[in-house]
């Protein structure tokens, strides 16, 4: 790894632990954060008939970027399976979590933001685009900053394209896709879609 790469993580290592003290995140397995807000926006209807409006409270669900940089290098394929093997361990602990634990009790809806392109439709994740603007002009600049840094692939880091998407889950879709979300003991072979 350069050093440039390696300055580049420690530096945004120290933002993303400032983030998590400041919006009092919670560790979700090996890759993601979950914190919580309110929902400012349309009201929106999910295919499960979830019903989402303006200041219902909401999950919001973050990248653990420094776990995620240490899937070591390798093919995007290999690395691409480790995450999806470690993103179905943290969706499970987010299952076990939204049905136990009573602060959770009002959420019915989770967000995510990346710029990852569309996929995790397996596990009942919908994705949407951001509408263009000036946010999303800058998250995209951050977004490619994070690729350049943490990203653990070269093809990855290399590929530029740093759309900022919307990841929608709702607690229904997670509950009824917990099977889904079954991590194989080492050297099992699965036939399900991957995450």
């Amino acid at each position: 790894m350069s050093v440039t790469r390696r300055i580049g993580q420690a530096l945004l290592g120290l933002v993303d632990t400032w983030y998590y003290r400041r919006y009092r995140l919670r560790t979700l397995g090996p890759v993601l954060f979950l914190g919580q807000a309110r929902y400012r926006g349309p009201e929106l209807r999910f295919e499960d008939g979830t019903l989402l409006r303006d200041n219902d409270p909401i999950g919001r669900l973050h990248f653990n970027n420094a776990s995620i940089a240490a899937l070591g290098e390798g093919s995007l394929q290999r690395v691409g399976f480790r995450f999806a093997k470690l993103m179905r361990q943290s969706l499970r602990t987010l299952a076990e979590v939204a049905q136990s634990d009573p602060s959770l009790r009002d959420v019915s809806v989770f967000q995510g933001m990346t710029w990852l392109p569309a996929h995790g439709e397996v596990v009942g994740f919908v994705s949407t685009p951001m509408p263009k603007s000036w946010r999303t002009r800058l998250l995209a600049g951050h977004f490619r900053l994070l690729m350049s840094v943490f990203a653990p692939a070269a093809r990855i880091r290399d590929r530029g394209n740093a759309e900022p998407r919307l990841y929608w889950l709702t607690r229904t879709a997670l509950v009824q896709n917990l099977n889904k979300l079954k991590v194989e003991p080492p050297g099992s072979v699965s036939m399900s879609r991957q995450a």
